[in-house]
């Protein structure tokens, strides 16, 4: 990991899941890792093919322009990065990894912006592993990021790692403690200019997306 915020994230979920697979939905606490917040997502596996956003921070849909929530997170992709992010879905909710990801985001006029972003499992009550917590953050400040139409992107390196072969410092903290610390810590900021999305361009004819944004069926609100 590179960007502070995946690292914060990281101990927090290492220090919750206390040498279990995964912690507990319902342990994850939004105000532990509030200043984390903007950028952390959930997602929830409905099948093979269908991550969906339960949950999506204001961050992350400032710079994409879009509301997250209902969203099927593969379709952001093409092809050959799709199912590089399935396998790496499965390792996630399967067995347990983690999942690391660079990968840039491109605008039609060929500006482009790198991100990190962090996958890992979070159990239900009954211990099945449906749901993903993560996070994505720009690896730079763009003054043009959230005002311009993020059109493709594409995977740069995918990581799957063992949690319990990270480096140990990840596991020294009780939780509270972790807690405390990213508390502390400021979260990486994307920029103060990010344009009013109601006044935002609209893409012109001629340009084609190629984040394949599928809207799916709402479905019943989270309990928090």
């Amino acid at each position: 990991m590179k960007h502070k915020t995946t690292e914060a994230l990281f101990d927090y979920w290492n220090a919750m899941r206390a040498g279990r697979i995964a912690p507990l939905r319902s342990e994850i606490e939004p105000g532990a890792i509030r200043r984390l917040l903007p950028h952390v997502f959930i997602l929830e596996r409905h099948d093979r093919q269908s991550y969906r956003f339960r949950l999506a921070g204001t961050g992350l849909c400032s710079v994409y322009g879009m509301e997250f929530r209902g969203h099927n997170f593969l379709a952001m992709w093409q092809d050959d990065c799709c199912e590089s992010l399935d396998k790496a879905l499965r390792e996630v909710t399967g067995n347990g990894n983690i999942a690391i990801v660079e990968y840039t985001a491109a605008t039609n006029d060929h500006r482009e912006v790198t991100f990190e972003m962090i996958l890992m499992p979070l159990a239900q009550e009954n211990g099945a592993i449906t749901r993903v917590l993560g996070a994505a953050v720009p690896m730079d400040e763009r003054a043009w990021i959230g005002d311009r139409l993020l059109a493709r992107q594409w995977i740069d390196r995918l990581k799957i790692a063992n949690p319990e072969r990270m480096p140990k410092r990840a596991f020294t903290q009780p939780p509270v403690e972790a807690a405390r610390r990213i508390v502390r810590e400021r979260p990486h900021v994307i920029s103060a200019a990010l344009a009013n999305l109601a006044h935002r361009r609209p893409p012109l004819r001629g340009e084609r997306s190629y984040l394949r944004l599928v809207k799916t069926a709402t479905f019943s609100d989270e309990h928090q």
